[in-house]
């Protein structure tokens, strides 16, 4: 055994996580989610895309907002909804966002990368990851960007490089603020890139948490697309459909 893997053996003995969802110890190979929680995840990600019908894991359907701004492609892992709040997804994601915790977003890493996989061939183009930034007052206040966090995770797993190319100058979180438009100016972002950066013969995959209306997604691409890149593909984690669900598994 590694020193490494008997270090984390004693991390985890010392203080033992807890599913994010009903609280209960979790066992050594857990990550996140206990494993009758986990069945209740892998539940949900048997929802359909209502467009192509595959699972939302393995289709690659965008919205006509992103593709106005030059995103044709969305990988993406679970439906996200407000008013399913007591989904085990929708809890790994607010850890994501708040706790900083190595085993839920190692879980996360790793289902998201296994959507951008599913769809893009890596080996055959040339990739960098960034991602949507954090606000600056959200970093104070939870002590760091779990998005950058989610973005480099990815980047290693699928063994292309991350870059940092934006900052967010948003005032307000975006779920505080309703309404399109007032989310499209709410959303401001500025370059955070090496000046020297060039994304020319590039694919950026760019990554955000979660896609609602879209706003942030779409003024990120649209400064990166300042840059020239070959083209510009997007991942999510969850995404908010307006479309009701659509079960095509028992449809007639």
């Amino acid at each position: 055994m590694k020193i490494k893997e008997i270090f984390q053996r004693v991390l985890f003995y010392i203080s033992v996580p807890k599913c994010v969802l009903c609280k209960e110890k979790l066992d050594l190979e857990d990550r996140g989610l206990c494993k009758s929680c986990m069945m209740k995840y892998e539940q949900h990600k048997e929802r359909n895309c209502p467009y192509c019908s595959k699972k939302l894991q393995e289709c690659f359907c965008s919205y006509k907002d992103l593709k106005d701004h030059g995103i044709k492609n969305l990988a993406k892992v679970f439906r996200y909804s407000k008013a399913e709040q007591s989904m085990p997804s929708n809890y790994l994601i607010y850890s994501l966002k708040q706790d900083n915790r190595s085993d839920v977003l190692s879980l996360l890493s790793d289902e998201l990368s296994k959507a951008i996989l599913n769809s893009l061939d890596i080996s055959a183009g040339d990739y960098i990851v960034t991602n949507v930034p954090r606000r600056k007052d959200a970093i104070v206040k939870f002590g760091y960007d779990h998005s950058e966090a989610l973005a480099r995770s990815v980047a290693k797993s699928l063994g292309v490089e991350y870059v940092r190319i934006l900052k967010s100058k948003s005032k307000k979180a975006q779920k505080s603020v309703y309404g399109r438009i007032e989310r499209v100016r709410n959303a401001r972002f500025d370059y955070k890139c090496p000046e020297n950066l060039s994304l020319k013969g590039k694919t950026v995959i760019l990554i955000d948490d979660i896609i609602t209306t879209g706003a942030s997604l779409c003024n990120s691409a649209t400064l990166i697309r300042a840059l020239r890149p070959k083209r510009i593909v997007a991942a999510c984690l969850g995404t908010a459909y307006k479309d009701r669900y659509i079960d095509f598994k028992h449809s007639q």
